[in-house]
């Protein structure tokens, strides 16, 4: 691969010429990348050092049980949806079989999460359920109320965007004023950055 640089107007220098014109000192490779692994990048950290770190940590879990669902009876606090989810596409994060994931990666991140579900309600239609994202057991302010449909599932989607260390999890909650929620589907997908 040739590596072009503008020397004068109309021409330029390939790698080959700017071997033959620098010396060792001018050009290099970054900052230890002898130990980089594949796809990391250096993040560098104002004080004339940094690291090499995963571009980006992602992680889902999937959860899809269209038949009988998983219920969460009678919700009228706050209750974790813990599905029986299958993890999916995991890098820095670990996922458990109730629908939490966890960002096990060491740079702290800047993420966005997203979840998606379809549910019922067991009284039909015209009853209001809240979902709530959750980190490290503790409700995010990520809220989001959907009207259960009289007729077939209802669908709703909740973002959060935050920041994120080593071992900080994220789970969904939900909550009704009467009656059971079922879960016939979700999906957790979270993208993290190098902050």
């Amino acid at each position: 691969m040739a590596v072009l640089l503008r020397a004068t107007k109309g021409s330029a220098l390939t790698h080959t010429e700017l071997d033959a014109n620098f010396t060792s000192q001018s050009i290099g490779e970054p900052k230890g990348i002898s130990g980089a692994d594949a796809n990391e990048v250096y993040i560098a950290d104002g004080a004339g050092s940094g690291a090499w770190v995963a571009g980006a940590a992602y992680g889902g879990i999937r959860y899809d049980e269209i038949g009988t669902g998983t219920t969460i009876t009678t919700p009228t606090s706050y209750t974790l949806i813990n599905t029986a989810g299958t993890s999916e596409g995991l890098k820095e994060f670990t996922a458990n079989s109730l629908g939490r994931l966890t960002y096990t990666g060491t740079p702290a991140r800047h993420i966005h999460m997203v979840w998606d579900t379809t549910f019922k309600h067991s009284a039909g239609g015209g009853v209001d359920v809240f979902f709530q994202v959750y980190k490290n057991g503790a409700a995010t302010g990520a809220i989001k109320p959907q009207e259960a449909t009289n007729s077939g599932y209802s669908a709703i989607s909740l973002h959060y965007n935050g920041p994120i260390v080593t071992n900080d999890y994220f789970e969904i909650f939900v909550k009704t004023g009467s009656g059971s929620v079922v879960i016939h589907s979700d999906y957790m997908f979270i993208l993290g950055v190098p902050t």
